[in-house]
Order: C-alpha cells, then sequence, then structure tokens
C-alpha cells in the first residue's frame, strides 16, 4: 500500500479551506445605479443598475414605487450585459421613489437590493415651459393693432346716455327757437300785407263819424 506524502496533502488541505470562502464569496453584486442611491433630481426616464458581472436575461425584476406604493415602470426591464435598464412613466412628479430589484448573477445564484432618489423641479419645469411656448405663440403685434391702442376707448352705456340727452336738448331748444322766429316772421308778414295797424283804423273810423255827425248838424241848422 501506497502512502501519500502528508507533506503536499496537508498544503491541498489547507488550500482549499482558503479557497472555499472566496469562491462562496464571488457572486455578482450592484456596484452602481443611475439616479444613485439618495440623488435629488428632476424626473429621470429610465432606471440603470450596473453590476460587477453578467446578468442572467431571464428573471431580472426592477420594481420604482411612488410614496403612495403606486408603480411607476414602464414595461419589463431589459439585461444587457452587466447593465439592467428600466423605463419609467413620463414625467414623474415631484417626490420620493423606493427601487427594489431581483436579479440572478452569473453563476446562478439571486441578488437583491433596494435604494431609493427623489424627484424636484419637474413642476417649476413643466410650468416654465408652457409659459415659454405661450409666449413664443402670441402673436407680434402689428401696426393695425398699435393704432388701435391708440384710439380712444368707446363710451360707456351711461356716457352715451348722457351725450344722447345733451343731443336731444340742444335738439329740443333749436326746434323752439325755430318756431318762435318762424312765428314772428309770420306776424310781421301778415302786418305788413294788411296795410295800417288796427288802432290806426279805428282812429279812422272815428274821424270819419265824427264829420259825418257835423255834415248833419250844420244841415240841421241851415234847414230851420
Amino acid at each position: 500500500m501506497t502512502r501519500l506524502p502528508r507533506i503536499p496533502l496537508a498544503l491541498l488541505l489547507t488550500g482549499a479551506l482558503v479557497l472555499a470562502p472566496g469562491a462562496a464569496q464571488a457572486h455578482d453584486e450592484l456596484t452602481g445605479s443611475e439616479p444613485v442611491d439618495g440623488a435629488t433630481a428632476e424626473a429621470p426616464e429610465e432606471v440603470t443598475l450596473t453590476y460587477s458581472g453578467q446578468i442572467a436575461t431571464v428573471g431580472a425584476t426592477v420594481q420604482v414605487t411612488d410614496e403612495d406604493g403606486q408603480e411607476v415602470t414602464d414595461g419589463d426591464p431589459e439585461v444587457e450585459g452587466t447593465s439592467v435598464v428600466q423605463d419609467l412613466v413620463d414625467d414623474l412628479p415631484d417626490g420620493e421613489y423606493a427601487v427594489a430589484w431581483r436579479v440572478t448573477s452569473e453563476d446562478g445564484h439571486p441578488i437583491s437590493g433596494e435604494f431609493g432618489f427623489a424627484v424636484t423641479g419637474s413642476q417649476e419645469q413643466a410650468t416654465e415651459e408652457e409659459t415659454s411656448a405661450e409666449e413664443s405663440s402670441a402673436p407680434a403685434p402689428t401696426e393695425e393693432t398699435g393704432a388701435a391702442e391708440t384710439t380712444e376707448p368707446e363710451p360707456t352705456t351711461a356716457e352715451a346716455t348722457e351725450e344722447e340727452t345733451e343731443d336731444a336738448g340742444r335738439e329740443t331748444t333749436t326746434e323752439g327757437t325755430s318756431e318762435a322766429t318762424d312765428a314772428a316772421t309770420e306776424a310781421s308778414t301778415d302786418s305788413d300785407s294788411g296795410g295800417l295797424p288796427f288802432w290806426a283804423w279805428a282812429f279812422i273810423a272815428a274821424a270819419v263819424l265824427g264829420l259825418g255827425a257835423a255834415l248833419a248838424m250844420s244841415w240841421s241848422r241851415a234847414r230851420r
């Protein structure tokens, strides 16, 4: 029976004991993410996870939830070598988000973890973009617009009523003055066309009667 040398066998056993923990700890691990853990930035379009080794294309899951626990992912994650990319819904509102992931490393061992990030400034940016779009779509002022701005404003209903009342008063006064003038003119015309006035005719009639009475008295005396 052949006996193995004791010293080489001891060395082999020692090496196995040293290398065994190293092999057990050789699983892949997460080395980075975008957004990074604890970051605060504008709303991202996707979450990218980077690992120390190749990731199996089957069994990868990435869940991103908001403060209310609602999932904001869009579709399934895509495995690209050592990276896993998960698309997110558009226009994430401001707030905090949690990421929970689970993948299978190259050696077939499943690994998992979680981290979080915050979104801020998305609402302010959307408001600024809407304001800028409205300003850019507003028509440029033309010469006609400038002329219209310099014209006098139209009178209000009360002012228009006062102006109409004043115009009506002026028309009434003008008509009264015109009628009085016409009446005076007509009276003057009648006086001219009729000859002497009434008092002159009365005086002539009295004179004729007086003359007739005097002649009658003279004739009566002559007969006596």
